[in-house]
């Protein structure tokens, strides 16, 4: 049986195994629980997270940069093939939090502003992946389309739709960030009002049929022949056919270089760095992955919890809350 506990010592080693857990997985588990727009999610879910450790801590600069060092790890460990970026990423973000938190405290503006830089930069880390793989040269061909489109319309307005696209979809991550910064500053307390008032008659969960893993490879291959084919027609439709066999070369250059040359250097140097430091932070790594089965089972429990809400963000909302409330509050050993 559940049993409800709160011991205060535990609380960074879970809150950094939920980080571990939410980067090392969590994404194909919201996408089999058909959870629309999982990556502003994750973002999301990685600043409450270290909001609520500068919450739970006084040294809040050490304790933010000692979880994100651990997530690190345990994401190379976990994940040894994720992408680079995937680790910039966690890097970005726990060295941020450890500076806003660090240097004015946890308020609600910190937060709110924590959670806008998060995420804005998450925004812009995928259009600048974009931008060293097919270059400046598909932006520069994106608005002679465009431009060509204006000339043939006559609606000067037209020329303008990237940058709009751009400063929306910029806009769109700064709004989450700022919502996701305001909730995570109310969640603690809020948390442990949950749990206190989950009964263990909510903890059974229904029989679950099978589900079919997704394929990452096929996912892959088609995310590059889609973004291919969307460079061919751009350079095309704009009249620059040379141009598009060049964009198409330098492109399975730059996928050739980042798969088979960048990428394995990466993995090997992390690969050295994980094995320098896994002996020496053994204890704290041995304790947070020994507590990562329990966070990912209640990853089922939580969705059980909120699947009443039918309103994407409340039931978002929702989740997190009760997946907090089971992983910091409840266990499935017995108190040692």
């Amino acid at each position: 049986m559940t049993q409800f506990q709160s011991r205060p010592q535990l609380l960074n080693a879970k809150l950094t195994a939920l980080w571990a857990v939410s980067e090392s997985g969590l994404g194909g588990l919201l996408h089999a629980m058909k959870i629309p727009f999982s990556g502003l999610f994750l973002g999301s879910f990685a600043v409450i997270i270290i909001t609520y450790l500068a919450f739970v801590n006084t040294n809040r600069f050490s304790a933010i940069i000692k979880a994100t060092v651990l997530v690190v790890l345990i994401k190379a460990i976990v994940s040894p093939h994720s992408p680079p970026m995937a680790y910039v990423a966690v890097l970005f973000q726990g060295g941020l939090g450890a500076l806003v938190y660090g240097g004015f405290g946890v308020n609600r503006v910190s937060a709110i502003s924590f959670g806008a830089l998060a995420l804005f930069e998450s925004a812009f880390q995928k259009i600048f992946t974009l931008t060293i793989i097919f270059g400046m040269g598909l932006w520069d061909s994106i608005q002679q389309f465009f431009d060509g489109i204006q000339n043939r319309l006559n609606a000067e307005w037209v020329s303008d739709l990237p940058w709009l696209f751009l400063a929306v979809y910029g806009l769109l991550y700064l709004i989450i960030g700022m919502f996701a910064g305001n909730l995570a500053i109310k969640l603690p307390e809020k948390v442990l009002e949950n749990a206190k008032s989950i009964q263990p008659s909510q903890l059974i969960l229904p029989s679950k049929e099978a589900t079919n893993k997704s394929k990452k490879r096929n996912k892959r291959i088609w995310l590059i022949s889609g973004l291919l084919l969307f460079a061919v027609l751009v350079f095309l439709f704009s009249g620059s056919s040379n141009q598009a066999l060049f964009i198409i070369l330098r492109t399975f250059g730059a996928i050739v270089f980042f798969l088979f040359i960048f990428n394995p250097l990466f993995r090997y140097a992390m690969k050295k760095w994980v094995s320098r430091n896994k002996q020496n932070k053994k204890k704290d790594l041995d304790t947070i992955m020994s507590l990562m089965p329990d966070i990912r089972n209640n990853v089922g429990m939580a969705q059980h919890l909120s699947i009443s809400e039918k309103n994407i963000w409340k039931r978002g909302t929702s989740f997190i809350m009760h997946w907090l409330s089971l992983s910091l509050y409840f266990s499935d050993d017995e108190e040692q």
